[in-house]
């Protein structure tokens, strides 16, 4: 393994804990930022998020840098870009030798636990006999795909409900059929992984003692196939589930790519469409109730106000907005702009807003330095932690987000250029302003959409003249911020 500079470590008890908060990152998976109470003028049930923000900081220009899961968390955990710590796409293990928060709070003199969710090892060649790498973790609790592997989670289904497997999981992942996108849960509540990953959390905060402790509970849901409990759907009737942001013939300027996988991940029909968002609903409810549960445990308990809380997720979900469901190369923001709220009684301010950008690889510079911990070299981001408790120093300009497959021609199957994606290096490109949003693929097929005024990014503006001037100021752009973004050990970028 790499060798680190470490921070001393400086276990010490309550005299500790009085000097540090705790950490606690509840994390959602593939939750769209208008998808909680606070940020949907309270059509999708959140109460308890939305408390959260009603004591911290709501972020509403939050953005991750990269689509999917284990890209996504790798950034968010070790606050560098995909292209820097090489995990560009699902599939790929991050390196042990990459320097993660939870290693820098360990060697500060926390206890850290992975309660759930991770994703940093493919689950494909992952070893189950064999511990999980630790990427800086004391504790792992691990379970990526919920009943689909001998993780913790089914180990402990076989130990207090022998039988259930086939209740509480999903298709597998690779060998499953997943054609179908939702349905109820049929076991009860108290054995799903949502429950599980708030009780096994609740148990390493307890067992934390006097010591200071980094906890991140990783949820699945509302990843799809979404199966909340049906007493949560039953809070969504059909009647009332907003429309798809669809305009006809949007797809019709979009470059291949973006069209395929359009046409190919939409159900066929409507009625389809509004069932799977009840389900994306309630499940994003179901969260909210358990991550509740480890709040109200912590206030119970004494330790909330001690704790520097954030909620936030990985990527988000089309829902059917622009033809399109899941989420993938397209960037849209619907995918790509996510919920993030803080709350830390000690240090930040309560019932406040902050929109400027925030990208994924500024979480952990930003929590280091609302923990007075120096910021290693390695992290690209940039600490806001100044603009959080309402300084006036400069915000961000840009975000960046990036898409490298190199097994996309599997992913798109006979789509005639498949090849030369793969071979042109990164698949997918996007820088956004506060005007622009600019995507480049492997292949030169650019995207231009007015932010202001089609915020549903339904008009490609990349082939108008009268933008000319705005695509090349974004084109430039976004080398400056390739160039300035840059970790010469990993892959060069293509050319743009």
């Amino acid at each position: 393994m790499a060798k680190r500079t470490p921070i001393a470590r400086k276990r010490g008890g309550a005299a500790m804990a009085e000097r540090r908060p705790n950490v606690l990152f509840l994390t959602s998976d593939q939750q769209r930022f208008d998808c909680l109470g606070v940020n949907s003028d309270g059509y999708v049930q959140t109460p308890a998020i939305d408390r959260l923000a009603a004591e911290g900081v709501n972020l509403t220009g939050c953005y991750v840098n990269n689509p999917v899961c284990a890209p996504s968390r790798a950034t968010l955990l070790t606050g560098r870009y995909p292209r820097n710590h090489g995990v560009t796409s699902n599939g790929i293990a991050l390196s042990e030798d990459e320097l993660t928060v939870a290693q820098i709070l360990s060697d500060a003199g926390y206890r850290t636990g992975n309660l759930g969710k991770l994703h940093f090892v493919p689950l494909g060649t992952r070893d189950f006999d064999r511990p999980h790498p630790g990427f800086g973790f004391d504790v792992h609790v691990n379970a990526d795909e919920p009943g689909c592997f001998p993780d913790d989670y089914i180990r402990w289904i076989r130990q207090v409900a022998p039988g259930m497997e086939d209740k509480v999981g999903i298709p597998h992942p690779i060998t499953g059929d997943r054609s179908k996108h939702y349905w109820d849960f049929e076991a009860p509540e108290e054995l799903s992984y949502t429950a599980w990953v708030a009780d096994q959390t609740i148990g390493f905060i307890d067992a934390a003692g006097d010591t200071p402790w980094f906890a991140v509970a990783g949820f699945y849901l509302p990843h799809a196939p979404c199966n909340p409990p049906a007493e949560y759907v039953d809070r969504y009737p059909a009647s009332g589930v907003p429309r798809p942001d669809v305009v006809p013939g949007e797809l019709d300027d979009k470059p291949e790519m973006v069209r395929y996988l359009a046409e190919s991940l939409l159900p066929d029909t409507d009625e389809e469409v509004t069932q799977y968002r009840r389900y994306y609903y309630a499940s994003c409810t179901m969260i909210d109730h358990h991550c509740g549960r480890v709040i109200e445990h912590l206030r119970r308990s004494g330790q909330l106000d001690n704790t520097i809380v954030v909620y936030f997720s990985d990527h988000g979900d089309a829902c059917g907005d622009n033809y399109t469901l899941g989420k993938h190369q397209a960037h849209y923001d619907s995918f790509m702009k996510v919920p993030m709220v803080w709350r830390w009684p000690g240090g930040l301010p309560g019932g406040r807003t902050f929109e400027g950008f925030f990208e994924g690889v500024d979480l952990v510079p930003t929590l280091l330095e609302a923990l007075s911990l120096p910021i290693p070299k390695p992290v690209d981001g940039t600490s806001l932690w100044g603009q959080l408790v309402g300084g006036d120093g400069p915000g961000k300009d840009c975000v960046l987000m990036e898409y490298f497959d190199p097994g996309i021609e599997e992913v798109v199957h006979e789509v005639p250029k498949a090849t030369r994606y793969t071979l042109s290096g990164w698949s997918v490109l996007t820088l956004i302003d506060e005007q622009n949003k600019y995507w480049i693929d492997g292949e030169g097929n650019e995207i231009l959409y007015d932010r202001k005024a089609d915020p549903g990014e339904h008009v490609n503006l990349a082939g108008d003249p009268a933008h000319s001037a705005a695509l090349g100021r974004m084109r430039k752009a976004l080398l400056v911020k390739l160039a300035s973004t840059y970790d010469r050990r990993h892959r060069k970028f293509a050319s743009v």
